[in-house]
C-alpha cells in the first residue's frame, strides 16, 4: 500500500496513541504490566516502509542521543542516503534558565526551546553518510545516529 509520509507519520502516532491508552488502563507504570507488544511490531513495520520512502529533498533530523539537528536528504541510493546539515538559530525569544545543581547546573525551561528555533537550508551545509539497517529497519550512521521526519532542532542544555 503506498502511503504518504503524512499518513506514515498519522498511522504510527495513532498506534502509539492507543498503545499508551491500553498501558494507562493497565495501571501505567507502576503496575509493570505492558500492552500486547503487536503495537511495537506495526509501528516497526510503518517506521521502516517511511524509511524506505525517503527521497532527494524530503527533510528530516539527525538524532544525536540527547541533540537533534535538521538535514535534507541530497542523495539516495537503496542502501545509502546523504543528508546536509541546515543552519539552525534561535529566534531570541526564547533564553535558557538556569538554576544551580547537576555538575554545575540545570536548564528549568529545556523543553520549551524547539518551537523558538529558525531553520533555513544552507547550500554549504556539512553533509553525513546513513546507511540502511535491515536489522533495525532504520537508517544509522558510523556513530549510530540515526534520522527523523522533518525538520528539527534541539540543544540539550542539561547534558
Amino acid at each position: 500500500m503506498n502511503r504518504t509520509k503524512e499518513e506514515y507519520c498519522k498511522e504510527f502516532n495513532a498506534i502509539e496513541d492507543k498503545w499508551f491508552e491500553e498501558w494507562n488502563a493497565l495501571g501505567g507504570p507502576e503496575s509493570g504490566k505492558r500492552p500486547d507488544w503487536y503495537y511495537v511490531d506495526k509501528q516497526l513495520e510503518l517506521r521502516r516502509d517511511w524509511y524506505r520512502s525517503l527521497e532527494v529533498g524530503d527533510k528530516v533530523h539527525i538524532c544525536h542521543y540527547t541533540d537533534i539537528t535538521p538535514a535534507t536528504v541530497i542523495k539516495r541510493t537503496p542502501k545509502m542516503v546523504i543528508v546536509r546539515n541546515e543552519k539552525a538559530e534561535l529566534d531570541g525569544k526564547w533564553k535558557p534558565e538556569f538554576i544551580p545543581g547537576g555538575f554545575s547546573a540545570h536548564c528549568t525551561n529545556d523543553s520549551e526551546q524547539i518551537s523558538h528555533w529558525v531553520i533555513e537550508e544552507d547550500l554549504e551545509g556539512s553533509t553525513e553518510r546513513f546507511n540502511w539497517s535491515e536489522k533495525y529497519g532504520i537508517w544509522k550512521n558510523s556513530s549510530d545516529e540515526t534520522l527523523g521526519a522533518g525538520w528539527m532542532k534541539y540543544y540539550d542544555y542539561n547534558f
